[in-house]
Formats: C-alpha cells, structure tokens, sequence
C-alpha cells in the first residue's frame, strides 16, 4: 500500500506461539517501507501515516482471523498518547474482532514531557475499548523494573528481548534475568513473551 509521497508500506508477519499448548496464538506485525527496491525497517516509526498503518493491520487481521487470537501492533510512546491515533486504532480494534489488538509499545526516544496521569488515562481508554498493552524490550535500555512497575496494573504484558543481551555482549545474564522477569509476570498475572528464542 501507498502513503505519503508514494513511499510503499507492507507489514510482515512473526508468530508468537505458547510453549505450554505448542500453539499459535498472534502475530507481531512489523512494518516495513520499500525504499531503492528493497523493504526495510523505518527510520522513524512516529512518521508513519497513521491511516495507512490502521488500512494495512485491518487488511492483514481480518486475512488470519481464523487462525489467531491477538495481533501485535508496534507504537513509540508518542504515537500511543496521540488522541488521533488512538480513535484510528479503536475503530480497527472494532473491524477486526474478535482478535484482540495488542498495542505494543516500543523504546524509541521521546520528545515530549507525558506525566504519569496522561498514560494511565490513554492505557484506561484502550483497555475499555477492547484493545490490549503490552511493553517491549524490559530489563534493556530505559524500560528498567523501576520504571515500568507502576504499569503493571493497566498493561496485558511484557517482551524479553533476547537479542537485546546477545547485542550487548550479556549472554550470560539472560538465563537470570529472564527468570527475573517470568516471576514478576506470574506475580502480576500479566503474559510474558520471549523474543528471538530461535536465532543464535
């Protein structure tokens, strides 16, 4: 699909399965932009058109509905507490059901100062729309267990990056860390996703 100045947008599809039923349950939808003949990740996901992503998850959904129960959607934080965006995904929250959208919010940097009051309020009106959050890349970069406790009551989960450690030569806390972090999500009675668990 196109959006602005004819640049092509497509999303590729990564499963996401539960290791206690070894079954599929979603998919991680990765936006990717077609520059110079060849698809690649976005350089800045808060310029994304907004309607064009909304077109492509709703074409893309309603194709796997049959199979799956969740799609993943990325957004930074900005576009996650811009109201706009919001009323876009509620509306294909509502085209695609019954699979549940799942906003997965990702580490990228942060313009504007947001107070806490502001992202519990847009964490409240996605939930009471039916549309699910999630945090990606814990224990890495800024989303600390310090930083995002005070979340764990308004989100659906939590993504372990395992690429993260191997990028940052930690390979030997990631069996501790991610213990870590399935406990807390047991403890909090949120999901917890493991990413990258096939790839060395």
């Amino acid at each position: 699909m196109k959006g602005d100045c004819d640049i092509m947008y497509r999303y590729f599809i990564q499963p996401i399965l539960d290791k206690y039923k070894d079954s599929l349950v979603g998919y991680e939808m990765l936006i990717r932009e077609y520059v110079n003949g060849h698809w690649q990740l976005p350089q800045c996901f808060s310029a994304l058109p907004k309607q064009v992503q909304s077109e492509l998850l709703v074409t893309v959904a309603q194709k796997l509905s049959r199979k799956i129960g969740f799609v993943y959607f990325n957004l930074t934080w900005e576009q996650f507490l811009d109201n706009e965006f919001a009323q876009i995904l509620i509306k294909t929250q509502k085209e695609i059901s019954p699979v549940h959208l799942v906003i997965e919010i990702i580490e990228e940097p942060v313009q504007i100062n947001y107070s806490f009051e502001q992202i519990i309020q847009q964490f409240n009106f996605y939930r009471q729309h039916g549309a699910l959050i999630t945090l990606d890349d814990v224990g890495t970069g800024i989303n600390t267990l310090e930083n995002i406790r005070c979340f764990f009551p308004y989100i659906f989960g939590l993504k372990f990056p395992l690429q993260n450690f191997r990028a940052e030569g930690r390979q030997e806390q990631i069996i501790t860390e991610l213990a870590v972090w399935e406990k807390i999500a047991a403890t909090n009675n949120i999901s917890l996703v493991v990413e990258e668990i096939g790839r060395a």
